[in-house]
Order: structure tokens, then sequence, then C-alpha cells
């Protein structure tokens, strides 16, 4: 357990720390945080805290830098929420007060605004499919007996698909198929219709061929949509200007399925969930912080959103951003259900 003097020192060089880039030594604590305590005092303190693992530094000459272990007792035990400002929250609300009908248009945009408003990048993983509601589909023929597949969920997401089939429908078969599964279907959780549809496979009925078109439809890979915003801002940090370095980082930012699955694990997390370094458990960004949280449609979870940066990371600021986010895309998109439905 720190005393209160070293939750002082170690609170002044992560604050430092994450609004210059550069290693804090203990004159500088001294002369900018009125701590009423000589440099070789705080030098002692640093030490201690470098040997309990909250600090280190990068060579023998340097001031101190603080670690995982430092920022994760920062976050939970000294931070100060920084709330938005009154311009920032009409600047957001506004953002949303022109009429957006499409989630995908939500999702992008709440990933801009994410990445313009903290300076790092905008994360928005799109509902899962397999806890939306089925609202309606639409088919069309097209050449060679391909069908396009529009499904379209409750909350007013779209998932399009290309469906083979082995010989060409008539549009009068299509039509009756498609009133089948709009009229029995509509209103039901895309996973119960899955189970369902696997359910009647199994079973030998002249039906079977409708079955497999159906079993085709409502198929997926699983894998969310991700919208990232503001890629190029994590390049602009001090700590990413090594090209190796930043070459690896970009990478790891274009691998959208890796960062899906990093996003999805904190799904059922409560409020604002804040991961740093190695704490995501992804090698790839094992160099960055990201902060998340779930949003909700009709107070049913049904999506993550949140902001990745680097570990020196303004986390008072980007909790909050977060947070109101959240709140904001959760109500955006529950009032969008209420008018898709019908």
């Amino acid at each position: 357990m720190l005393n209160e003097r070293k939750k002082k020192i170690l609170r002044a060089v992560v604050y430092n720390y994450i609004t210059t880039a550069i290693p804090v030594g203990s004159r500088t604590v001294a002369k900018k945080y009125r701590l009423h305590l000589s440099p070789a005092t705080i030098r002692n303190c640093m030490a201690d805290l470098e040997e309990s693992g909250y600090l280190t530094h990068p060579h023998t000459s340097a001031g101190r830098i603080p670690t995982d272990k430092g920022y994760r007792f920062y976050v939970n035990s000294l931070m100060e929420r920084a709330d938005l400002s009154l311009e920032e929250k009409i600047r957001i609300k506004k953002e949303y007060s022109h009429r957006i009908n499409r989630i995908d248009q939500i999702m992008e945009e709440t990933s801009q605004v994410l990445s313009l408003l903290s300076h790092y990048t905008g994360l928005v993983l799109a509902p899962n499919l397999e806890k939306s509601i089925f609202h309606h589909l639409e088919l069309v023929s097209l050449e060679n007996g391909r069908i396009l597949s529009i499904l379209i969920t409750g909350s007013g997401l779209v998932k399009n698909k290309i469906i083979e089939t082995e010989k060409i429908l008539p549009k009068e078969r299509l039509g009756e198929i498609l009133n089948l599964i709009n009229d029995r279907l509509s209103n039901l959780p895309l996973k119960r219709i899955k189970e369902f549809i696997s359910d009647q496979l199994k079973i030998e009925t002249s039906a079977r061929k409708i079955w497999e078109l159906m079993n085709q439809i409502f198929t997926w890979d699983g894998v969310e949509e991700l919208y990232l915003g503001g890629r190029i801002n994590i390049l602009e940090h001090p700590e990413f200007k090594d090209l190796a370095r930043s070459k690896s980082i970009f990478q790891a930012l274009e691998e959208k399925r890796l960062l899906a699955e990093v996003l999805s694990k904190t799904a059922s997390s409560e409020g604002v969930r804040v991961l740093i370094g190695k704490e995501t458990r992804c090698r790839k960004i094992r160099d960055l912080s990201l902060v998340t949280s779930t949003y909700r449609i009709n107070g049913r979870p049904v999506g993550v959103l949140g902001i990745i940066g680097p570990r020196r990371m303004e986390y008072s600021k980007v909790v909050s951003l977060v947070d109101f986010m959240a709140k904001m895309v959760s109500k955006v998109l529950t009032n969008l259900s209420h008018t898709t439905k019908v």
C-alpha cells in the first residue's frame, strides 16, 4: 500500500508524463507540483516506486516513466475524471441531430466523433447479429441463379449476402419464400431462427431445399463489423515516431478481426473499462491502451465502443468521453429501433 506522499508523487509523474511525453525527474516534480518536499526526498520516493514496479526509466540518466502497474494505480485510485465541457456535449449532440436512419451510418459517425474529440483512434463494434431481432428480409434475383439477401434487424442493422442456388428460382417462388420468412419469423431473435432452421434440416421433408436456402440466408461468419476512425492519429504521438514501431502499430489497427475479438471480451462489462498495455492480452497492441463501454438498445447490451491510444493516454478525459458517447449512442439506437419496427 502506498502512503500519501508516494501517491502524490506518482500522480505528479503520471500526469506530467501524459502531458509532455518526457521522462520525469525529481526536480521537475519539486518545481511544478508544490508538494513541499525536497528534490532529494522526491528522488528517494521515486526510487521506492520504481522498486515496487510503479515506475521505470528508459536509461540510467533519464527520469522516470509510469509502468502499466503505475498507470493502473493512477486510473483506479488517483485520477480525477475531467468532465466534458458544455461546448463538447453540444457538439456531440449536434452530430446526431440530423436524421440518420441506418445503423452503419451511426457506427461510422460515432467512430469519427470519438477520434475527433480524443485525438486518438475511435472504435465501434456493431451490434452482434446473434443477439439481434429479425425485422424483415428482402430477396433480389441476380444472374445465374444467384440471390442477393438483404437482412434487416430490429435495430436497423443491414446485412447483405450473395446466395448461390443450384437452379434459378422463379420470381413467384422467391416471393412465396420471402413472404413465408417475413410472416413467420418477424420479431424473433436471429439466434433462435438459426437453431430452428438447423432442427428442420435434420428432418427429411419435401421442403428441404427451402430450408437449405434459409440456412444460407441466416448463416454469417460470426465476426461483427468494426468501424475505425482516425487511425493515423496514433502515429502522431512521439512514442511512435520510430518507423518500425509505428509500422507494427498501424498493421495491428488494420487487423479488424483481432481488434473485434479484444473488444468483444469487454462487452459484458458494466460502465467504462480501461485496459492498459498488456492487459489487452494481445501482443500486437501491448504498447496501447483501450478504453471501452457497452452501448444498449432498449436497455439491452448490443455492442461496444471505445478509444485506443498510447499507454500515455489522457485517461481522465477519455473515460468521460467514452461514457458520454455510450449513453448518446444508446439513446440514438433505441429511438431508431422504435421507428424501424412496424
